[in-house]
């Protein structure tokens, strides 16, 4: 039994949808082919009772057979007479009896004179016509009894006429035929419609087994909610039939008791109108989308079924992080391009010392280290060595180089020294403030009176910077570092912005998580 079921188990899905549907179908046609063929037993036997009692009622008028019972014997003329109805009407025996149930006629000679056998024959002694089946002499039969009465109106025998069972059964089987033949036909159609069911169900499903789609429903699963972007599926009329964990904590509708599946996408985009993604496009768009101070790369992409359009994919992806590798990039190439040239410029550099000091140009030798020594040489060379993460320290020499484009001094204190680092994130996320921080005093004009404190202190980056505002600016400045974009930056590291204003100066101390290489 064990077995059965394992190999049960292991069968192809269109097996078990053909036996199932096969089963199906035998079951149904069978009880209908057993029904029918009991109502038409029954119909049959029926009809039949109704015919015998008709021809008996005959053979019980007639006056040959009232002499024959009056005189109480038999002759050779009832006997032809009861043969002849016999061969007429196709029944096995027609039987005239007395009153003391002594057989007149019988389709067996030797048996007229003799007792009727069966016991079922009472009542049509009393008078009465009935129908019935027993056992006789000629095996088990369908009988029909009419009494026999003479002028007089007196009872003087009974007439038994009757067909055996196997030609009930016969004649049943006849009427049967056709539906017999409909029924063997009904189960070839319904093996045809199994097979059939069963192959465009297993289409339908692209051919994969339960198993499989389990598997498949499962990964799917799994990738929707371990995924960091936010993803959205819609249907044809926009409205959200699935959504991932990213995206409930996107719309702030991760509450168990909230859902945002059923919604139009609208209710959730307000710019979907706006940016096309309704519009039944057939391919993949992608855009920057802003929402609640935050930028996202906003993918959309058809779901395509049988050649339709049944609804789209929207992918959401945080842009900072984009932001954060371009930039991560961009300083980096910034310190190598920087290392690059000081290696190339030292070498010339030793290469010019070395000429003036064997011509012995001691004046030109010194007018020369004195150029060489210049601001921003000394800076790159502070910056390397007191700031050892190569992205922060390649940041800093290249936003001292837009200072100096715009003839500001940028002046930092690097105290204490910076380490490196493997948390690239906080990394990047100090580089947006200091350069959102940045581009506001450069775009403002404000950078004549700016200093600049760095250093590491307890797995902290605390960077200060102090300069002189007016008051609406120092307003502006203010409302802009508390924007949203600001907040979920510094909510990603940890970290904190404070602002102290004293009369017309200004003070932002920003303080971020920063892991030191090895801890």
């Amino acid at each position: 039994m064990i077995k059965l079921k394992q190999k049960w188990k292991n069968q192809r899905l269109w097996v078990k949808l053909t036996f199932m549907v096969l089963v199906t179908v035998a079951l149904t046609v069978s009880v209908l082919y057993l029904s029918l063929t009991t109502r038409i037993y029954e119909a049959t036997q029926t009809q039949e009772e109704e015919q015998l009692l008709s021809i008996a009622e005959i053979v019980a008028a007639q006056p040959l057979v009232i002499q024959t019972l009056s005189n109480g014997a038999t002759n050779p003329e009832v006997q032809t007479y009861a043969n002849q109805i016999t061969e007429t009407y196709q029944l096995d025996f027609v039987v005239v009896m007395t009153m003391d149930r002594i057989r007149l006629t019988h389709p067996d000679p030797e048996k007229i004179n003799a007792p009727f056998q069966g016991g079922d024959e009472e009542a049509a002694l009393s008078g009465q016509e009935t129908t019935s089946i027993a056992q006789g002499t000629l095996g088990q039969s369908l009988r029909a009894f009419v009494p026999v009465f003479n002028d007089d109106n007196v009872e003087i025998g009974v007439v038994a006429i009757g067909i055996k069972t196997t030609t009930l059964a016969s004649i049943a089987k006849k009427t049967m035929q056709p539906f017999s033949v409909s029924f063997a036909v009904s189960l070839l159609f319904g093996a045809a419609a199994a097979i059939f069911t069963a192959f465009q169900l297993k289409n339908q499903m692209y051919n994969l087994e339960p198993i499989e789609i389990a598997r498949l429903l499962e990964e799917r699963n799994a990738m929707l909610e371990n995924t960091k972007d936010a993803i959205l599926v819609t249907d044809k009329d926009n409205r959200v039939v699935l959504s991932n964990l990213e995206a409930k904590k996107l719309f702030q509708r991760d509450e168990l008791d909230v859902a945002i599946v059923g919604l139009p996408i609208q209710s959730l985009l307000p710019v979907a109108q706006d940016l096309q993604l309704l519009a039944g496009q057939n391919k993949t768009t992608d855009r920057i989308y802003h929402q609640d101070g935050v930028d996202y790369l906003l993918s959309t992409a058809p779901i395509t079924v049988a050649k339709k359009v049944i609804g789209q994919i929207i992918l959401m992806r945080d842009a900072t992080e984009l932001y954060l590798l371009t930039d991560q990039l961009f300083n980096a190439a910034t310190y190598t391009t920087t290392l690059q040239t000081q290696s190339h410029d030292f070498l010339n550099k030793l290469h010019v010392i070395y000429g003036l000091a064997d011509l012995e140009e001691y004046e030109e030798l010194n007018d020369y280290l004195g150029k060489i020594l210049e601001p921003e040489q000394e800076f790159s060379h502070h910056m390397i060595f007191l700031v050892k993460n190569p992205v922060i320290a390649g940041f800093l020499i290249g936003e001292r180089s837009k200072f100096t484009e715009q003839n500001y001094p940028f002046m930092i204190e690097v105290y204490p020294d910076v380490p490196p680092t493997t948390d690239h994130t906080a990394v990047q996320c100090w580089i947006n403030i200091i350069r959102f921080l940045d581009q506001f005093i450069l775009e403002n004009r404000l950078a004549d009176d700016l200093q600049i404190h760095f250093g590491f202190w307890n797995d902290r980056l605390e960077t200060v910077y102090e300069l002189q505002l007016e008051p609406a600016m120092k307003a502006r400045l203010t409302e802009e570092l508390h924007t949203p974009v600001i907040s979920q930056l510094l909510k990603r590291v940890d970290g904190q912005l404070e602002i102290e204003s004293n009369d017309r100066r200004i003070k932002i101390s920003l303080k971020t998580a920063y892991r030191k290489d090895g801890n």
